[in-house]
């Protein structure tokens, strides 16, 4: 009966218009002629590659977050670095994955009016908008960034959240780290939208 269950979840699921279809975003897109074709797979699959790394801290965070609810309410004895370590762990994971986020489209879009648009106008719009504002707001994310990343390792700042006091330049490094994977895969987004643009095709 589980495993019926599990099916008719599955079916369920793949009927939803609302959940993208993973296995197909991973093949490559059909109108990009090499050497371009190789760039968007070599990138996308970068993207695949940290995301799978970055699910499994989910699971270090979850493992932290219990162990910690145990030691706390079940022995009365806190300890002093599991609250650092695990807003430290979720600010990773949710910076760090909003490459891998882009790859599949997974970022919030308003598209009251673009999904009615034809392929080449969505993929216009979108190639503007890389082109005037992704990138030169990533560029500038990336050096306010890197900029406070480096003096928190200048002066070894340290958090003060709680006793532990753990170093801060590993988390704030996030930050440049985070604008860095965005812009490596908006390279690739942009390759597929200016080819989706000249053939009219939807990528």
């Amino acid at each position: 009966m589980a495993a019926e269950d599990d099916d008719a979840l599955l079916r369920a699921l793949k009927q939803d218009e609302d959940l993208p279809d993973l296995e197909q975003m991973r093949k490559a897109v059909p109108n990009i002629p090499d050497p371009w074709r190789g760039i968007v797979m070599k990138i996308d699959r970068f993207a695949d590659l940290y995301g799978h790394v970055l699910s499994w801290l989910v699971l270090a965070l979850v493992a932290i977050v219990v162990m910690e609810a145990i030691r706390r309410y079940a022995f009365n004895n806190p300890s002093i670095w599991a609250y650092d370590l695990s807003y430290m762990l979720y600010g990773t994971i949710f910076m760090l994955g909003a490459g891998t986020t882009l790859r599949f489209g997974g970022h919030i879009r308003t598209d009251l009016f673009f999904k009615d648009w034809s392929p080449r106008t969505q993929a216009g719009v979108d190639l503007v908008f890389y082109v005037l504002l992704f990138f030169p707001g990533l560029f500038f994310f990336f050096w306010a960034g890197f900029d406070k990343a480096l003096s928190s390792f200048m002066i070894t700042e340290r958090a003060s959240a709680s006793f532990w006091r753990p170093i801060l330049w590993p988390y704030r490094a996030v930050i440049p780290a985070t604008a860095l994977l965005l812009m490596i895969q908006g390279v690739s987004e942009v390759i597929k939208a200016a080819f989706q643009f000249r053939s009219g095709e939807s990528a």
